[in-house]
């Protein structure tokens, strides 16, 4: 026990990275009732029984507490997450925003990997670093679960975000936790594949790998404090969709198109193609998109449809070329027109 206190202290001592309740700024002069909060748990630290002792450090060396919490490519282990949560918090701020102080914080006010405790979540809570507005508001928000005598577990650090840096890390900390659910539906799509198929499916997978990486670098506006976070999801919604097609393709959902049909979509999408080139920024225009941006993804994404006909025409021949060229068109469009299917 004498070796967990030991480490736990350490941790604490390591990862005090502010103190809420003394903040003198001026523009968080108004906030008074969450730094009075903070001032009435300024003592609750986590139990020392929590804190992992020498053995159990050593089995955690190099350990990732938000993968181990959410169970992200590894088999969800609250525990442990706990366990390498304090030993985080002897190398914040390096760790990143969902480690140490911020997952002790989550584990402790779900009662997840932990007792609740959300007078321990809450102090927790008045050391993290942030936008004024969101410390103020987490605060609060423990402080409201806890009069509420609440019993949920999905409290979560992005509840209480304001700021686009912020707005940046949870959108890649969703993205995280959203890619495990992605790939397994894919693999299981995959399952059954012949040879050629699988061969021909890897293809398509690199080909829109590739396309998503250049919308998202090409053709979303990082000029603002949310550019993180929009290019996070616009990936992402290319992600979905990408699962989406192949999950309606194997249960024969595709919505079939005419010959007409395709050439109509395809003379819409050069329209939409030529507008958004003419919309572009100029090369000078930090952050906005530029035309080149937006021809190295529509390249990209003729890549990535050549990938998908070649792949259905193995595997679902019935699905007529034109009919899936003008069902990819017509996507390609919406999102060259910034609109959503």
């Amino acid at each position: 026990m004498a070796g967990a206190a030991a480490l736990g202290l350490c941790a604490l001592a390591a990862a005090s990275a502010q103190d809420w309740s003394e903040n003198k700024d001026e523009i968080t002069s108004g906030m008074t009732q969450s730094k009075a909060i903070c001032r009435g748990v300024l003592h609750r630290d986590p139990p020392a029984a929590d804190r992992p002792d020498a053995r159990t450090a050593a089995s955690l060396k190099g350990c990732d507490s938000e993968k181990l919490y959410y169970g992200i490519g590894m088999k969800a282990d609250p525990v442990r997450a706990r366990q390498c949560a304090f030993l985080e918090m002897q190398k914040e701020p390096d760790e990143g925003i969902f480690a140490g102080r911020t997952m002790l914080m989550t584990i402790y006010a779900n009662g997840v990997g932990a007792k609740r405790d959300l007078d321990v979540a809450t102090h927790l809570a008045c050391g993290l670093e942030g936008a004024p507005a969101e410390v103020d508001g987490r605060v609060t928000h423990l402080a409201e679960l806890k009069s509420k005598g609440w019993t949920g577990n999905d409290f979560d650090f992005c509840d209480d975000i304001t700021s686009g840096l912020a707005m940046g890390y949870c959108a890649d900390h969703a993205a995280n936790v959203a890619a495990p659910a992605r790939d397994a539906k894919i693999a299981a799509l995959a399952s059954g594949f012949a040879p050629a198929e699988k061969q021909a499916f890897e293809a398509l997978r690199k080909a829109h790998a590739a396309f998503v990486d250049a919308h998202g670098d090409g053709e979303v506006d990082m000029s603002g404090t949310a550019r993180a976070a929009m290019e996070i999801e616009a990936q992402e919604g290319a992600r979905d969709e990408f699962v989406d097609i192949l999950q309606r393709l194997a249960s024969g959902r595709a919505p079939a198109f005419t010959h007409a049909q395709f050439v109509a979509a395809d003379a819409k999408l050069n329209q939409a193609y030529r507008k958004a080139l003419a919309e572009a920024g100029p090369p000078d225009a930090v952050g906005a998109v530029q035309k080149e941006g937006i021809r190295d993804a529509q390249r990209a994404w003729l890549r990535y449809r050549d990938a998908f006909l070649a792949f259905a025409a193995l595997k679902y021949p019935q699905v007529t070329r034109d009919s899936l060229s003008a069902w990819l068109t017509e996507k390609r469009t919406k999102m060259l027109e910034g609109g959503d299917e």
